[in-house]
């Protein structure tokens, strides 16, 4: 593996350059989970072609309490959000968390409060400039290990950043100064073997949506960027499921759609309409879908499940599920077993959609036709969900080293940086804007240039 030390020269690499939600006058911006309408694109990144094997970070910034949510970004301002409690407990690893004596069948109730706040940082030298609190209570449900009480993702526009805190059953609105515009409050979730929430806020221009996909309830809810008012709300059969929902602009029209227990379906944006839906999937979702213009792919993997894959097609309505033992329907491309991520949401580059565990899988997205499935480097987990930033792959395992890998049809792993601390674990998804590849573990706050 050909490794330079070269800073100077740098690509313009140019990625999907789509930017439909969260609009801030910024071309660069990274405004919520997996960027926004382009899903783990990073359109016009300009990363170095080449880094050196251990690259040092332009700057680290320690980050009170826990959280695996994602850096966003917008201008020169980074948002995260963490929980914080007088009894920290750091998240663990995959091993450690499966291990852990309290997951080892239903984690114990919590007993210390713990404080929801919204961190302001940086960009430009990692400094904090503001730490709101938006909620502070004893949690009503506990977690995993591997978990935290602040994994959902923020998203922002140009003037205001969405927090949700599935924990605290809290929506909350706040300014570029850190103060509060409103809130929405919602019953705490509870999850399945008290595994602990994850579904990050979709922003879609004045609107923003929250999925509280629980074992007592299923509803995604459509509400005014304003005012936190309900515009609209979808519900589907109860279960537990992780996922965000996406926005997906196809050839047809903009549609929102969620992966739940046993089904994906798709909402028409404006007023919340069930468009189409995909059933008899025998599994919940960790995972989020994603998309091209022409078809939303699905993939995931849970115990005890076939671990379905497929693709649906743009432009159709009602139940579009196969005929039993068929791989197709009017309007399912293609489907399949034993073949999706657990945790890790796909990418999709060109011709083929991509996913990644402690495997990392190729497929072609005309077919469904599996083009190489290959070990992840070192067979460490990749937690966190990879991005694309022009014909290169990039993805943090859960040891912090920084993979680089080549798009197309063969595997190649063009770079493994050394980057990890060993004291640390990384299960956030990163952020790259322009010359920046933002990653958060257990710790800190990196950014790497």
């Amino acid at each position: 593996m050909r490794r330079v030390l070269n800073w100077v020269r740098v690509l313009a690499m140019a990625g999907l350059s789509v930017h439909l939600c969260g609009k801030s006058g910024f071309s660069e911006d990274w405004t919520q989970f997996r960027g926004g309408a382009a899903l783990s694109v990073a359109s016009e990144s300009r990363l170095p072609e080449s880094w050196p094997e251990s690259p040092a970070p332009a700057w680290r910034t320690a980050i009170d309490g826990s959280g695996w949510s994602q850096p966003i970004i917008v201008g020169d301002k980074v948002f995260i959000t963490t929980a914080v409690s007088a009894s920290p407990s750091k998240p663990k690893g995959m091993m450690g968390g499966v291990t852990d004596p309290s997951t080892m069948g239903r984690a114990a109730k919590p007993k210390d409060p713990v404080e929801w706040r919204v961190v302001c940082l940086s960009l430009a030298n990692g400094e904090i400039q503001w730490q709101s609190p938006v909620a502070a209570a004893v949690p009503a449900y506990g977690k995993h290990a591997s978990n935290t009480f602040a994994t959902e993702t923020p998203a922002a526009s140009a003037d205001t950043v969405y927090a949700f805190f599935g924990a605290a059953g809290v929506l909350a609105a706040l300014d570029f100064e850190g103060k509060l515009k409103w809130s929405k409050s919602f019953e705490p979730q509870k999850m399945n073997n008290d595994f602990g929430t994850g579904s990050s806020v979709l922003l879609a221009d004045d609107r923003v949506l929250v999925q509280l996909y629980n074992e007592e309830s299923a509803v995604l809810y459509c509400m005014s960027t304003a005012d936190g008012q309900e515009l609209w709300r979808g519900t589907r059969d109860k279960g537990s499921a992780w996922s965000t929902p996406i926005l997906w602009k196809n050839i047809d029209r903009t549609e929102v759609v969620t992966a739940g227990s046993g089904s994906v379906i798709a909402y028409d944006l404006m007023d919340g309409s069930e468009r189409w839906r995909v059933g008899g999937l025998d599994t919940s979702f960790s995972c989020s879908l994603v998309a091209d213009p022409r078809a939303v792919y699905y993939g995931t993997a849970s115990p005890g499940s076939r671990g379905p894959i497929g693709a649906v097609g743009a432009g159709h309505v009602g139940n579009l599920t196969p005929a039993k033992d068929q791989s197709k329907s009017e309007g399912v491309l293609w489907s399949g077993f034993k073949s999706g991520a657990g945790m890790p949401s796909p990418v999709v580059a060109g011709d083929y959609v991509y996913f990644f565990g402690n495997t990392i899988t190729c497929y072609e997205t005309q077919t469904g036709k599996e083009v190489y499935r290959k070990r992840a480097p070192g067979g460490t987990l990749i937690a966190g969900c990879p991005v694309v930033a022009g014909d290169k792959i990039y993805a943090v395992n859960e040891s912090g080293n920084i993979l680089v890998f080549a798009t197309g049809p063969e595997f190649q792993v063009l770079a493994e940086l050394k980057t990890g601390n060993k004291d640390e674990v990384y299960w956030a998804t990163p952020a790259i804007v322009q010359d920046s590849l933002l990653v958060r573990s257990s710790d800190a706050v990196y950014c790497y240039r």
